[in-house]
């Protein structure tokens, strides 16, 4: 059966993709949170 292998590259599209789009979302609102707290007084 195709169909099963055709499911599960769909299966793993369809939940890879939001897990990088959140990944991107964290760590840009991580950074943007961190940018202005970098302060480095010797």
């Amino acid at each position: 059966m195709h169909d099963a292998e055709l499911w599960a590259r769909w299966y793993i599209w369809l939940l890879a993709l939001p897990v990088v789009v959140i990944g991107t979302l964290i760590r840009d609102w991580v950074g943007q949170r961190r940018l202005p707290r970098t302060r480095k007084r010797p």
